[in-house]
């Protein structure tokens, strides 16, 4: 127990009418309250059911909005004593007239005293609590059920990151092993168990084995996970921040009939960067001189967000009610620009933006990539086509191909900008080329979320390289995917709150990242599915509409984008309602969007929302009015501010 928590506990537990302060808390003195009353110390009891056990090394925390709660801030909880294995009890020191409000949350400490937070209570609105006038008040509680659980359904989600990593190891290929003895070693039948070699407090294991409906993190099984090829099963491994560098792992392999095959061993300090590949050698068991198989495991890392604390004051990570109805979501704001036949404003700009509002889109999707100084800007491919100044240019040939991630964002403001269209090669003015601000290609992020009205909601798509099942990939990287993350963040959190915002990524590990970094905005997972337009990826979660829903579940995302290509046929409604199913919402978007019959289509078989380009054109007869532009929405999203 830390030493500010032990203080509450130490301090309810005082004879009413001692007067005693600790920290900046001051709920012990006698106060006048709103109405001219005189506010008395009252000892405030909160007892708590659970439904289940809590395991051995989990404790039950609270805190809330008042100093005497910890303002929401988990370094200053209130800890809750077990009175049995289901229920819990704490007395805090209140102010008898004042309203409150607080949450519940699960937690463990390592051994430097930081907590991780398990589970929390993720309602919209907090648990709220009236002025008491006895001496001494009770409150009895349920884990995770309100008063707003209309299905009297437990709203429980898992933490974010604070002084902790996650480690995910990856079976998410289709030629993981490469086997020497298939008579000894058969990969279409063993069972795979990561073990901690040092156990530490803070330290976790658990997988996911991606099935519709039974793709939820949970512990290992005693012998091991069922695994065969095609198969996804993700490791997720959370440590102790100062653990890290220091942990070793094994990875053991079993028959069906539990009988260990071998092992290979992990060292953290192998772990370089964000993501990679290791290469893992299965020794046998019985002879540890021989090599069973070879293994290829990409790995990804989840560092805490860097910037400032977050708190548990509220989260929209899952907040999208039931009783919206179907969003228009302009593509790039107004469309496609490089292309024939394109609208009045380029793509990705903030007056392609204000176009899409203005024909009544709910919201607008945009792009962002970071520069070579760490930029976030918007535009949508990973590079440009373009030209030193002066130069001629008639063929296409003739252009060069940069990388957005290798330029500075001044000198990218100076480049000529050229497109292909049919053959032809069309030069486009440059950022400090276009005299119209809003006109500007490459407009910074934190620009566009300072100038576009509040009641416009923005789908930040994080753009990210996928490697093909071909071989190849999309275009280079070499940027830190946690560095990538944590700037984006930093401008959304800091410029972007109090309006309706969610993030998307083809990148399933992106995605992963931005759900256990923050606890504000909803994350889906965006996804080409079954499609016949270009080569599939190499994550098999990116191939099937089903393996994206699944992966959403594996790790809590508000839900997925999937391509409109999936949902053109008989049983496409059938697809959008298992997602709905889940609690998940579905964003369809692509060329098959880009009608207004399309778009009616879609609306009628169940999509949350469609994003397509030419708002203009093909939003729906009849909408006079964008949805958010409601000041009673808007004041629902004025609590995402932290600052």
């Amino acid at each position: 127990m830390s030493d500010q928590c032990a203080a509450y506990v130490e301090a309810a537990t005082v004879p009413p009418g001692t007067l005693i302060k600790y920290g900046t808390a001051n709920e012990l003195e006698t106060a006048t309250g709103a109405t001219g009353a005189t506010c008395k110390p009252t000892l405030r009891e909160f007892n708590v059911r659970l439904e289940t056990p809590l395991a051995p090394e989990e404790r039950l925390g609270l805190t809330g909005d008042v100093k005497a709660l910890g303002e929401w801030q988990l370094s200053r909880c209130v800890p809750l004593d077990s009175l049995d294995e289901l229920n819990w009890q704490a007395t805090v020191p209140l102010q008898s007239c004042r309203q409150l409000e607080y949450r519940y949350f699960v937690y463990v400490e390592d051994l430097s005293g930081y907590k991780q937070i398990r589970r929390w209570e993720t309602h919209f609105k907090p648990r709220s609590l009236g002025p008491c006038s006895e001496i001494q008040c009770s409150q009895i509680d349920v884990f995770g059920i309100t008063a707003d659980n209309a299905d009297l359904k437990p709203q429980v989600h898992r933490g974010w990151l604070n002084h902790e990593v996650i480690v995910q190891l990856k079976f998410n290929g289709e030629k993981m092993f490469q086997v020497h003895d298939i008579e000894t070693f058969d990969p279409q039948h063993v069972q795979l168990k990561i073990v901690p070699v040092e156990m530490t407090a803070g330290l976790q294991v658990e997988y996911t084995k991606q099935e519709y409906g039974k793709s939820q993190l949970e512990n290992q099984p005693t012998f091991g996970v069922p695994y065969t090829r095609g198969d996804i099963v993700i490791f997720h491994i959370t440590v102790p921040l100062e653990k890290m560098m220091q942990q070793h792992f094994r990875l053991d392999c079993y028959t069906m009939s539990n009988e260990l095959l071998g092992s290979a061993n992990l060292v953290s300090s192998e772990l370089q960067g964000s993501e990679g590949l290791l290469h893992l050698r299965i020794k046998s068991a019985s002879d540890a001189e021989e090599t069973l198989a070879r293994l290829r495991l990409p790995y990804v890392i989840v560092q805490p967000y860097r910037y400032s604390p977050l708190d548990f004051k509220t989260t929209y990570a899952h907040y999208w009610p039931k009783s919206w109805p179907n969003l228009d979501v302009g593509h790039r704001g107004n469309g496609k620009s490089y292309i024939a036949d394109a609208p009045a404003e380029r793509e990705n700009t903030i007056a392609s933006f204000l176009s899409a509002h203005e024909h009544h889109a709910d919201m607008i999707e945009l792009d962002v990539h970071l520069t070579a100084d760490g930029v976030p800007v918007i535009y949508h491919d990973f590079g440009l086509r373009t030209a030193p100044p002066g130069k001629q240019i008639t063929k296409p040939d003739q252009l060069e191909y940069v990388l957005i991630k290798d330029i500075n964002y001044e000198l990218l403001k100076r480049l000529r900008i050229f497109s292909v269209i049919n053959g032809r090669v069309v030069e486009y003015p440059s950022h400090n080329a276009e005299s119209r601000p809003a006109h500007r290609i490459f407009p910074r992020l934190v620009e566009v979320l300072d100038e576009l009205p509040k009641s416009l909601g923005i789908d930040i798509e994080i753009k990210w390289p996928q490697r093909r099942q071909g071989g190849g990939s999309e275009a280079e990287q070499t940027i830190d995917k946690n560095f990538f993350a944590d700037r984006v963040l930093h401008q959304v959190i800091q410029h972007g709150c109090g309006r309706p915002i969610i993030f998307s990524s083809f990148d399933a590990d992106m995605c992963t990242m931005l759900r256990f970094k923050q606890n504000i905005f909803p994350v889906m997972y965006l996804t080409q599915g079954q499609t016949k337009k270009w080569q599939p990826f190499l994550d098999l979660r990116t191939r099937t509409f089903e393996a994206a829903v699944n992966n959403a579940q594996a790790f809590e995302l508000a839900g997925t984008a999937p391509h409109a290509e999936d949902f053109l046929g008989e049983n496409a409604a059938q697809m959008l309602q298992q997602a709905k199913d889940l609690g998940q919402i579905a964003v369809l978007w692509g060329d098959d969007c880009n009608s207004r019959e399309r778009v009616k289509y879609f609306t009628q078989i169940g999509a949350t929302a469609t994003c397509y380009d030419r708002s203009d054109l093909y939003m729906p007869d009849g909408k006079q009015e964008a949805f958010f532009k409601s000041p009673a929405l808007m004041a629902e999203f004025a609590a995402q501010c932290r600052i």
